[in-house]
């Protein structure tokens, strides 16, 4: 049989192994491409050296028959949990912010596209 004491120091432990968590991530290059600088650049004149310039070194360069691909990324996750004995939960929501330029033989832009997550306003 078992003493109050080691009931009680049961209890105490199952009502301490209980946590709640918080969870923030950020990776990735920072997000310099909004409409206002993406605005400096003229599909057919603008360079690959002029993209570099405005937004720095990309997450990655792909490079496709005779087009080379300059790819930006920035991802952000948030979450939050509850950490129990029997039962965890964890809820996640990961955004990206992305932007996307295309490159002729010639280093020279021929389409390019952007999105930047703007959370809704409550």
């Amino acid at each position: 049989m078992q003493s109050p004491a080691h009931i009680l120091v049961a209890v105490f432990c199952a009502i301490t192994l209980q946590a709640c968590v918080q969870y923030e991530s950020k990776r990735g290059v920072d997000v310099t491409w909004q409409s206002s600088v993406t605005q400096q650049l003229v599909k057919g004149e603008s360079t690959r050296k002029d993209v570099l310039a405005l937004l720095g070194p990309p997450s990655q360069v792909i490079s496709l028959e005779g087009e080379t691909v300059l790819y930006y990324l920035f991802e952000r996750a948030r979450g939050s949990g509850l950490i129990l004995i029997l039962y965890n939960r964890m809820k996640i929501n990961t955004r990206y912010d992305r932007a996307i330029f295309f490159f002729d033989e010639n280093d020279v832009l021929t389409e390019y596209s952007t999105r930047i997550y703007e959370p809704a306003k409550t």
